[in-house]
């Protein structure tokens, strides 16, 4: 079996909703990241055998295999087939588990990966099949209120919630203004201009800025969970080019890693933000490595009170996780989170010339899928 790498990977900046990105298409975010990683890496996209987009709502715009409107829209080769999939907020990280899979079994030696979420234009639905409302009472299903749930069944509290989120905005800011995210980003043409930068990151935000807030998802005492310390709808795409190790060698292309190994696990909807535990888990089952084994970690931010209990419980220290300010600060465009921490996940470990790094996610309904990379010697 060939072993898939990862020889570059890009991302747009990450736009609050209707902010700088609101009037762009999910194809254009699309074909931008796609257009980049051609230009980028020189493999035409005349030699991409598919490509694997993750999109979490695939409705409305976002709908009717976005994967191949985005191929069409962009003008690459009609040959170069295009699958959309959705795992919700894992969309992404899926994908590119499935390019990786595909390249170890010989089905191609090159799959371009993206992931996309146009929170401006396609909202979020919240419908559900009867059966769910039978067996879950419905208010218990909401991102927020699986959040809730978490903080007060785990005894984790407002302050270190808003603690959390405020560290994540200053390593945000701090990893944009000294440009540790020039590498990954590329900028995104709109009609009103270039959009550059991300949006999100806030230098005026403070504990009491954030301890002013108010709880949005509970309306008791005990309520936590607040918009300071929850992760903002955004807009946004990242993308990966995947090849084979023998590929990535016969075009002398640079390998930022090689898929190591990956999980997927199911938990509790009403807990649905302590996916990445087990998940991550599985990733590492199997394997010689362990999480202190591991050089940096991508937790996405969907929720402060999930992201600290998964910190507790798989035991990352703090100064190996999301050091570069995580969805709190940067956003979570569903479908692209993913590919997006993947992405800054790998710019980072070839920064530090670290070895390993685990990249994971939370997942709506109660899921958690995780991959593990390891950088060449």
């Amino acid at each position: 079996m060939t072993d898939a790498v990862i020889v570059d990977a890009v991302r747009t900046p990450q736009a609050r909703k209707d902010g700088g990105l609101a009037e762009t298409y999910p194809e254009d975010l699309v074909v931008t990241v796609l257009s980049a990683l051609e230009e980028r890496t020189g493999v035409p996209a005349a030699e991409w055998d598919d490509f694997r987009l993750g999109c979490a709502n695939q409705e409305n715009e976002q709908g009717r295999n976005l994967a191949r409107q985005s191929l069409l829209a962009g003008g690459f080769p009609e040959s170069v087939p295009g699958a959309t999939l959705t795992r919700l907020c894992g969309s992404s990280l899926t994908a590119l588990v499935d390019a990786a899979r595909a390249v170890e079994a010989g089905d191609g030696d090159v799959v371009p990966v993206a992931g996309v979420e146009h929170m401006s234009r396609v909202p979020f639905s919240d419908w559900l099949h009867p059966g769910i409302e039978k067996r879950y009472d419905a208010d218990e299903l909401p991102m927020g209120a699986t959040a809730e749930r978490v903080a007060r069944e785990h005894d984790i509290s407002r302050e270190e919630q808003d603690r959390f989120a405020l560290r994540s905005h200053e390593r945000a800011v701090e990893a944009r203004d000294s440009g540790r995210f020039d590498d990954e980003i590329v900028p995104v043409e709109t009609d009103d201009g270039t959009v550059e930068t991300d949006e999100g990151p806030r230098e005026s935000t403070s504990m009491d800025a954030l301890a002013d807030l108010p709880t949005v998802f509970a309306d008791d005492d005990a309520a936590t969970v607040t918009p300071g310390n929850a992760s903002p709808l955004t807009d946004g795409a990242a993308g990966m080019l995947v090849t084979s190790a023998a590929y990535a060698r016969e075009h002398d292309l640079d390998i930022l890693a090689r898929v190591h190994s990956r999980g997927v696990a199911g938990v509790d909807p009403r807990v649905m933000g302590t996916g990445p535990v087990p998940a991550t888990r599985e990733a590492l089952a199997g394997t010689d490595l362990a999480v202190e084994d591991l050089d940096l970690v991508e937790l996405n931010e969907a929720f402060a009170s999930q992201s600290i209990y998964c910190r507790r419980e798989l035991g990352i220290p703090s100064d190996r996780l999301n050091v570069n300010g995580g969805a709190i600060a940067l956003g979570h465009p569903l479908g692209c989170s993913g590919a997006r921490i993947t992405t800054t996940l790998l710019h980072e470990l070839r920064r530090r010339e670290g070895q390993f790094g685990l990249a994971t996610m939370c997942v709506g309904f109660g899921q958690g899928v995780a991959a593990v990379f390891e950088r060449p010697a």
